[in-house]
């Protein structure tokens, strides 16, 4: 049973991103946390927000070079997305699925990678969850293309 607001959700797992001290700069603001890539060639955010059929999750640049290049890691590793995010949850110890990763450029005309997470289940349990797969996601990308290769990185 879900007691806590939207916003109560992610202002727990902005505790949490911030604690990892992977991200750039973090908000939280009209339902929405985003996390900025730290180390990117470019700039690249992370989002997690309320989405009518759960959470979604996604990392976002204008950059088409950066998402070109992640592409080009994935292409060259010969695994697949959803492959490779099993193994970022598998090092941080959890053994869930990982849903679809689509890749698309939006209306905004940004590259986005993103995925749905489900909202069911206790506040507590789905804090961890998304938590838990926003920082899998975090590392997975890390790994990836050009996303580790800035003046930070």
């Amino acid at each position: 049973m879900r007691t806590q607001t939207n916003d109560q959700i992610l202002e727990a797992i902005e505790s949490a991103a911030r604690n990892a001290r992977t991200f750039g700069d973090i908000t939280r603001s009209d339902g929405r946390l985003v996390c900025a890539a730290s180390g990117s060639a470019a700039s690249a955010e992370y989002v997690l927000e309320a989405a009518a059929e759960g959470w979604r999750l996604s990392l976002g640049t204008a950059d088409r070079w950066l998402s070109e290049s992640i592409e080009s890691s994935l292409v060259e590793s010969r695994d697949s997305i959803e492959d490779l995010f099993r193994e970022a949850l598998l090092d941080i110890g959890s053994t869930v699925d990982p849903p679809r990763v689509k890749h698309f450029r939006d209306d905004a005309k940004r590259y986005v990678f993103e995925t749905v997470l489900p909202a069911d289940g206790s506040d507590a349990d789905v804090v961890a969850r998304l938590q838990t797969f926003l920082l899998a996601f975090e590392s997975m990308f890390r790994l990836l293309g050009d996303m580790d290769s800035g003046p930070e990185g």
